[in-house]
């Protein structure tokens, strides 16, 4: 797969409602994301995919707040946007994963309040962690429908630590839009110790670098096309004989 071409999407922002019904159909760009969950006003948008998956719920029926339905995991497919139209969510076409569990390096104890990282893994092996969100959607007066029971949030994470090179490592920000379903059951549903639900859900996962940065993927979007063109199993076996004759 060549990886797409890495055009400077602008970043610009301006508010919006959070129904964004051409999302259906279109991948968002830099002023699809409202001010309130926008990242540095220097950040630059280098990529853009759609995720589908699942969060499960594990019910603890004697606490309370987020951890009454923990968020135990979260596993996401992720899918490219860049010159594609929807349905993005085509069998064989993935090029990375969202996974998230209850683990913080610092708390080790069950159910920790805060759970970090986030990580996104690209095929190239790079990774990218998130802490928790800058801000959100959650509590802001007047959405219309992030947040509201029915669907997750939207919001921008820090990445807090990455792999030393490829893809990912240039990633400085990331934004969920445009989230949809997944949301925590209700409370008066969680009647078991341990009884788990598993939500689906889909979002678009925006990630921003720095200039910096965007040079880096330029060098980078070249090397890789050159992998992908040179690294085939055809001209591996050939490569193979050569040196074994």
């Amino acid at each position: 797969m060549k990886l797409p071409c890495l055009a400077l999407l602008a970043v610009a922002t301006s508010v919006l409602a959070d129904s964004l019904p051409h999302l259906a159909d279109t991948a968002p760009i830099a002023a699809d994301v409202k001010e309130r969950i926008a990242p540095p006003k220097d950040a630059v948008l280098y990529d853009v995919w759609y995720g589908t998956g699942q969060r499960i719920y594990q019910c603890n029926p004697e606490k309370a707040g987020f951890q009454h339905w923990y968020n135990v995991q979260t596993h996401a497919l992720l899918y490219p946007t860049k010159n594609r139209a929807a349905p993005f969510d085509v069998p064989g076409t993935e090029v990375g994963q969202i996974s998230a569990a209850p683990l913080d390096p610092e708390q080790q104890m069950p159910n920790p309040e805060n759970s970090i990282p986030v990580l996104y893994d690209y095929i190239d092996g790079s990774w990218a962690g998130t802490n928790k969100p800058l801000s959100t959607t959650t509590k802001e007066e007047g959405r219309k429908e992030r947040g509201d029971g029915s669907h997750l949030d939207d919001h921008v994470s820090p990445v807090i630590k990455s792999s030393t090179s490829g893809y990912l490592s240039h990633a400085k920000h990331v934004v969920r839009l445009n989230s949809l379903d997944g949301a925590v059951p209700p409370a008066e549903h969680c009647t078991l110790k341990g009884m788990v639900v598993s939500k689906p859900f889909s979002a678009y996962y925006m990630f921003y670098t720095d200039a910096e940065g965007k040079e880096q993927l330029d060098v980078y979007e070249s090397e890789w096309n050159r992998m992908v063109e040179e690294y085939t199993p055809e001209k591996l076996a050939l490569e193979d004989k050569a040196e074994s004759a």
